[in-house]
């Protein structure tokens, strides 16, 4: 089975490229600026920004499921809109979609108990970016699935991991985005 990994040069992505490898699948995987150290079947280079290049690429791939990793922090253009492209393109081919969002869609106030009904309320230009994303994936491809993750950490690699670092030691005032 071929994976389309959207982001595959990012610290998830690239850790997604390891594991469907280690699972035996084929891996496209794409990059924004440059490849990383991960090492998929294919490289492609995507600007989620050019709905032109997002049809091409998969296109070639020819994916069975399409993951989107990427993340455009608050960049509207490539954090809102180029996942909704993603989805038009995919949902037209009959692909399914995995969009990885994220828990800043909501404010943390009021309860600690998040679940899927429960309506987004970002407080931050990117988690409003990943709310927009993840209402305009849905409305354009119902069966594409939505996962919100929260703090991805490990090996030392995330600026996350490094973030709860330095904050834990009292180096950094929290700006991460």
């Amino acid at each position: 089975m071929t994976i389309l990994i959207v982001g595959g040069s990012g610290f998830l992505g690239s850790e997604l490229v390891r594991q469907a490898k280690a699972a035996g699948h084929t891996t496209v995987a794409t990059y924004a600026t440059k490849p990383c150290n991960s090492i998929p079947d294919a490289w492609r280079r995507l600007d989620l920004r050019d709905a032109e290049s997002l049809d091409s690429v998969v296109a070639d791939a020819q994916p069975r499921v399409v993951i989107n990793a990427s993340s455009g922090r608050a960049d509207w253009a490539i954090t809102a809109e180029g996942p909704v492209q993603l989805a038009l393109v995919t949902a037209k081919r009959g692909t399914p979609l995995v969009h990885v969002s994220t828990d800043a869609v909501f404010s943390g106030a009021g309860t600690a108990r998040y679940d899927e009904s429960r309506l987004p309320d970002p407080v931050t230009p990117y988690g409003a970016a990943k709310a927009a994303a993840e209402t305009g994936i849905l409305a354009v491809h119902p069966k594409a699935v939505v996962a919100r993750t929260s703090l991805i950490i490990g090996h030392g690699l995330s600026v996350h991991e490094r973030l709860v670092h330095a904050l834990a030691a009292g180096t950094t005032d929290g700006a991460l985005y």
